[in-house]
C-alpha cells in the first residue's frame, strides 16, 4: 500500500542520487511472506510509484523493477551501483548484500540509512498499520485523540446522512461469511445472526428495537454474559466509554459483547473507524431489512469526515 512513508522516502533518495534503481516486489514474492489476497497487484503498486513520480518531476531519474527477493539486482554489476539506500527497518539486508556482493568480487556498496516517516501518534507509517485499520495513508490517525476525551452529540444537519444506509441492503443473513471478521450491531440483528450460527467477532447490543425496550438479558438474543463490556452512550452521541470498548474489543481475539447503556444507535461509527480493513460491519435499516458495509479505506474516511462534524463537550 503506497503510503507517505514510501513517498518521504523516494524523495530522500532522489535528494542524494543521480539515478536511483527502484525494485518493487514481485507477486510472487509477496506471497512468500504475506497474504496475497490482502495485497495490491504488482502493476497497481507500480503504476502508483510512477504517478507519484510523475507528479514530482522525477520519472525519467527512477528505474522500476520487479524483484524476487531482497537482492534483485544488487548482487550483479549491471547497473554499477554506488549505495543502496535503506531505513532502520532493512538495514541488516544491506550488511548481508554487501557480505554476498564482496564473495563476487563486486565493490562495497554504500550502506545510506534515512529516517522513517512517523504518523500522528508517534509510531511509523507503515502498510500494516494502515492494513490494521489504525491510520490512513498519510499517517493520520483514524481514532482522533481529542475526541475520546469528549461526549460527541449528532447535529441536526448531519441526522439525514445517517437515517440513509450506509451500504447494500439485505433480506437474510449472508450464508457465506467469516464470522473472525464480522461485527453485529443491534439486538435484531444480533439476535438473527446467532440463530444463524454465525460466530461474529464482536455484538453490540442495547435492549431496545426501535427505543422501546424489547429484550431483558443477553440470552433472549443468543448470547452468554462472557466477555461483556459495558458501556454508557445516550441517544445521538458518541461517548469516549463506547470508544473505549469498542477500542479494547478489537485488541483481543474471541468474540465480544458490548451492552450499551443507553442506545447503541450510532455505534457503526466508532466501529468504521476501529476495525481493520476487510471487516463487515452488518445493522438493522428500519423497515428495510440488514445493512451490510465493508470497511474500506474509503469508509473510514467517509467516517472520520463525519464525526468530525458532531458537536463537541467536555465530558465530565
Amino acid at each position: 500500500m503506497f503510503h507517505a512513508g514510501h513517498k518521504t522516502f523516494l524523495k530522500q533518495v532522489l535528494n542524494r542520487a543521480e539515478k536511483v534503481v527502484l525494485g518493487i516486489t514481485s507477486d510472487l514474492y509477496v506471497k512468500s511472506f504475506k497474504d496475497g489476497n490482502k495485497i495490491e497487484p504488482f502493476e497497481f503498486r507500480k503504476s502508483a510509484v510512477e504517478k507519484f513520480l510523475d507528479s514530482i518531476g522525477a520519472k525519467d531519474k527512477v528505474q522500476i523493477m520487479s524483484i524476487d527477493d531482497i537482492y534483485g539486482p544488487l548482487l550483479t554489476n549491471v547497473f554499477n551501483f554506488q549505495a543502496v539506500a535503506v531505513t532502520s527497518q532493512t538495514e541488516s539486508m544491506a550488511v548481508d548484500i554487501n557480505q554476498k556482493r564482496k564473495k563476487k568480487n563486486l565493490p562495497k556498496l554504500e550502506v545510506v540509512l534515512l529516517p522513517l516517516k512517523t504518523a500522528e501518534g508517534g509510531e511509523i507509517i507503515s502498510a500494516t498499520r494502515i492494513r490494521n485499520g489504525e491510520i490512513n495513508r498519510d499517517g493520520r490517525l483514524y481514532l482522533n485523540p481529542k475526541w475520546q476525551n469528549k461526549k460527541l452529540i449528532l447535529p441536526e444537519n448531519l441526522r439525514s446522512v445517517l437515517q440513509r444506509p450506509w451500504g447494500k441492503i439485505l433480506n437474510e443473513v449472508p450464508e457465506e461469511i467469516i464470522g473472525a471478521k464480522t461485527v453485529a450491531i443491534g439486538d435484531i440483528t444480533v439476535q438473527r445472526f446467532n440463530k444463524k450460527n454465525v460466530g461474529q467477532f464482536l455484538s453490540i447490543v442495547d435492549f431496545l428495537v426501535q427505543r422501546q425496550i424489547r429484550f431483558h438479558t443477553l440470552t433472549e438474543l443468543g448470547l452468554t454474559d462472557k466477555h461483556v463490556q459495558k458501556a454508557k452512550n445516550p441517544h445521538g452521541t458518541l461517548t469516549p466509554e463506547l470508544f473505549q470498548a469498542v477500542k479494547k474489543a478489537f485488541k483481543t481475539t474471541g468474540e465480544k459483547i458490548i451492552l450499551v447503556e443507553g442506545e447503541e444507535d450510532l455505534a457503526v461509527l466508532p466501529v468504521l473507524l476501529i476495525a481493520p480493513l476487510e471487516f463487515l460491519i452488518f445493522y438493522g435499516q428500519p423497515n428495510e431489512g440488514l445493512v451490510k458495509i465493508e470497511v474500506t479505506e474509503e469508509n473510514k474516511e467517509k467516517t472520520y469526515q463525519l464525526v468530525e462534524g458532531f458537536d463537541k463537550s467536555e465530558e465530565a
